[in-house]
């Protein structure tokens, strides 16, 4: 029942929202897949290592974005470095990833099994 409600809830919220936003076939692919990076990071089935996955992506990305650009105005003509900073602080994500993975296969607080 629960269930229930909660979808016909948020069909009733994408109708309201559909002709106010611009509405596609590929609308949220960046959310899910950080949300996979999350996860693969933390670890399946664990609210804590959701929620480390979570704050070791956001720095990434949010450190990356704010002094990668300064770093690279050094090294490259100031036209390029705004499109490759972008690029690079979202790589630093999916490296974090590629680590833990190599690392620690089963994420960073994976459940343990039985």
């Amino acid at each position: 029942m629960v269930f229930g409600l909660g979808a016909a809830l948020a069909a009733f919220a994408g109708i309201m929202a559909g002709p106010l936003l611009s509405v596609r076939p590929g609308m949220g692919e960046q959310i899910l897949i950080l949300t996979f990076v999350v996860i693969v990071i933390g670890g399946l089935g664990s609210i804590q290592g959701a929620f480390v996955g979570a704050l070791l992506v956001g720095l990434a990305d949010t450190l990356g974005r704010a002094y990668l650009g300064d770093v690279m105005t050094a090294l490259m003509p100031p036209a390029a470095v705004s499109a490759l900073t972008n690029a690079l602080s979202s790589t630093f994500i999916f490296l974090i990833m590629a680590t833990v993975l190599v690392l620690k296969p089963r994420g960073l607080f994976a459940r343990r099994q039985r």
